[in-house]
């Protein structure tokens, strides 16, 4: 579990050959490593100024891992480093125990698997447990799994808003039984960013162009992540306060800056996903509407709301709306630096073979 110290920065000269065209011996410690052989086809793609290179269909590319349970007190740990190793992209995990497992820990183990899609429990036997991706989820577009990530975020939004409305408290209960579901596909999305990291075929199969525009991924994620447990927040903070909200004029105050917000989610991923540089610059101009309209319902609440338990479940609604908003900016400002990079043109990509000289 300890950090992989790499092989040293070299520098290789470039050779013309008959013909015209170019070539660079690679290192002979990288075509040891993964066991390149002569003829292997190398995967190539422009990424800024640099071009990266990758081999195609070696076994080594399927990191296998190892946990010891002996090292851990608790199955908490345990599945922490089997959902941290699914996101950074093992393809097969080794669970494994110097003593039988009790069935107790047998079954955490099993349950633990449903949180990381396409993977499934291939070998049990008493003291060892290995999980290995049968599907393989990088097929997928990258676009397609933001999307979901966002029509979750932005549902959640709506119905905690419709169970502040109609005190509906089993909605809001509802709710925050969500955050399972939106967990197993935010860790989907981290695992395609960490395997795209590492190898540029997978970056180019999932739709992400280059190293730029991979860093915008990772913000993304980030945001809408945290744009979701602020939507999941508002059935909390229902929820802790359990009983009917009674200052109905400011709850249609409140939702009527929700849907402002609710707006400005859409138009941001909008901006993300189409490229679309006039949504940013909508989003970034809707953000003053929001606050003027937050400080404006705060203060009336502070004034008039006398039961100071509803005033404060209030204000806390208030917050995690302008928080949704100023995420749904900085995807905004994601959508922006991926437009606007003055160093993009399409990349090319090809695949070579690998010949000894």
């Amino acid at each position: 579990m300890g950090r992989v110290v790499p092989h040293k920065p070299g520098l290789r000269a470039l050779q013309l050959i008959r013909g015209g065209s170019y070539t660079v011996t690679l290192p002979k410690w990288w075509v040891d490593k993964y066991d390149v052989e002569k003829g292997a086809r190398l995967f190539t793609l422009e990424d800024g100024y640099s071009l990266r290179l990758s081999f195609k269909d070696s076994p080594k590319i399927k990191k296998t891992v190892e946990i010891s349970m002996d090292r851990f007190d608790d199955m908490r740990s345990v599945r922490y480093c089997l959902l941290t190793y699914y996101m950074q992209g093992a393809y097969t995990t080794v669970v494994k125990s110097s003593h039988p497992m009790s069935s107790d820990r047998k079954k955490k183990l099993r349950e633990v698997r449903l949180e990381m899609p396409g993977m499934e429990i291939v070998h049990e036997d008493s003291n060892k447990v290995v999980y290995s991706m049968i599907a393989d989820v990088v097929k997928e577009k990258i676009d397609d799994v933001v999307q979901t990530i966002h029509d979750i975020a932005l549902y959640t939004h709506k119905d905690s808003i419709r169970a502040l409305m109609e005190n509906n408290l089993r909605l809001a209960l509802e709710v925050t039984s969500r955050e399972p579901d939106m967990l197993r596909i935010y860790r989907k999305l981290i695992r395609h960013l960490s395997l795209s990291s590492m190898n540029p075929e997978i970056a180019y199969q999932c739709g992400i162009r280059d190293s730029n525009e991979l860093i915008m991924y990772v913000l993304l994620s980030r945001d809408l992540h945290r744009i979701f447990y602020h939507a999941l927040y508002i059935s909390r903070n229902l929820i802790r306060f359990g009983r009917r909200i009674t200052v109905l004029d400011l709850v249609q105050q409140i939702t009527s800056l929700s849907e402002m917000v609710q707006f400005m989610q859409q138009l941001a991923i909008e901006a993300f996903i189409d490229r679309d540089f006039h949504s940013v610059l909508r989003v970034s101009n809707l953000i003053q509407d929001v606050k003027s309209y937050e400080e404006r319902l705060s203060f009336d609440i502070i004034h008039s709301v006398k039961d100071i338990e509803q005033a404060m479940t209030l204000l806390f609604i208030l917050r995690d709306i302008r928080r949704i908003a100023g995420y749904s900016v900085a995807i905004a400002d994601a959508a922006a630096n991926r437009i606007l990079n003055p160093l993009r043109a399409q990349p090319a990509a090809t695949v070579l073979s690998l010949e000894s000289i």
